[in-house]
C-alpha cells in the first residue's frame, strides 16, 4: 500500500463499507470514491481532511502511508 488512492481504498475495506456506503457518509458521489481508489482522480485537501474526520484516520498515514491507519480515540470518542 503506498498510493494514496491505494490507501483510501483500503480505509474503506477496514471499515467493511461500499463504495456507495463510503460516499454517502461523506456526502460525495460513488463514482468520485471509485475515481479516487482506481487512481483516475485524486482527492483534493478538503476531501484528505473529511475522509480524515469522518472515519477518525490519521491524516499523516492517510496521506504517506506512515504510522498507524487509524487514531487513537480519546475518552470522550470512544
Amino acid at each position: 500500500m503506498n498510493t494514496l488512492n491505494e490507501r483510501i481504498k483500503k480505509v474503506r475495506k477496514a471499515l467493511d463499507l461500499t463504495q456507495q456506503e463510503f460516499a454517502d457518509k461523506l456526502s460525495i458521489k460513488r463514482n468520485t470514491v471509485a475515481t479516487y481508489e482506481t487512481g483516475k482522480s485524486n482527492p483534493s485537501d478538503a476531501a484528505v481532511i473529511l475522509i480524515c474526520k469522518t472515519f477518525n484516520v490519521s491524516e499523516t498515514w492517510l496521506r504517506t502511508g506512515e504510522g498507524e491507519m487509524f487514531r487513537a480515540l480519546s475518552r470522550d470518542q470512544e
